[in-house]
């Protein structure tokens, strides 16, 4: 009897060292509606605040700062990429001192992706940014950290966090 009751407990342990050590944090849903979730498992990138449809991510590692974004208003309101990232670099140029454009334009995929220097809270920081428009929602995706010059590891660790995004058809 006692062989019995231990077969058991010993295949359920062995089963739990099997699990993943996050499981229920691989993927954070961002919008279930729209099927937009974050994978952040096996990163050094971690989500520190949801606010519904906004998010923020941190990587200590690098020492970067990541947000994502989902606002109202898409192509169905006659919204485009460009349009809607120089409304948000507008947006931006009022919310931090010292703004500068440092780079700007429409990638293959139609997102608009911009790069800027702005002064907030008494420290400069870089601000790499892409947007996208769909029909009634617009995405925003920002990568940022301290510093007064654009390098091509902003271009970099703003590729990689972006690609961290997954949309379910």
């Amino acid at each position: 009897m006692l062989e019995k009751a231990i077969l058991p407990k010993a295949a359920l342990f062995i089963c739990a060292l099997c699990l993943p050590l996050k499981p229920a944090f691989a993927c954070v849903f961002l919008n279930e509606a729209l099927g937009i979730s974050i994978c952040v498992a096996d990163t050094s990138w971690e989500l520190r605040e949801d606010t519904g449809d906004s998010f923020l991510f941190y990587n200590t590692v690098v020492g970067f700062a990541g947000s994502v974004r989902i606002f109202d208003g898409g192509t169905n309101d006659g919204l485009d990429s460009a349009r809607a990232a120089r409304l948000f670099a507008e947006a931006d140029s009022e919310e931090t001192r010292e703004f500068a454009l440092l780079h700007a334009g429409k990638v293959a995929s139609g997102n608009f992706v911009y790069a800027a220097r702005g002064s907030l809270n008494g420290r400069s920081n870089i601000y790499v940014n892409t947007v996208f428009v769909g029909p009634t929602k617009t995405l925003r995706i920002t990568t940022w950290r301290m510093g007064d010059t654009l390098f091509d590891s902003d271009r970099e660790i703003h590729i990689r966090f972006g690609k961290l995004l997954k949309t379910e058809p």
